[in-house]
């Protein structure tokens, strides 16, 4: 999944809560990056259980616009 921040200065903040979270993330530029979620079991669970993650950073994060593309 590749996640794209509408402001540059919260991608180190996203990239923490990813690892925190037990995600792998690799930034792609500086407002972008790929994620991996490494536990689920295949692609449906990692982009349900990585949707339910960026829902709830946006919402701690209300003027960060995330474009999501699979």
């Amino acid at each position: 999944m590749r996640v794209h921040v509408s402001d540059a200065a919260c991608l180190d903040a996203l990239v923490g809560d990813l690892l925190r979270g037990g995600c792998v993330p690799a930034r792609v530029d500086d407002e972008t990056v790929d994620v991996i979620h490494p536990d689920a079991t295949d692609a449906r669970e990692a982009r349900t259980e990585l949707g339910f993650f960026l829902r709830a950073w946006q919402s701690r994060h209300p003027k960060v616009v995330l474009t999501i593309s699979y």
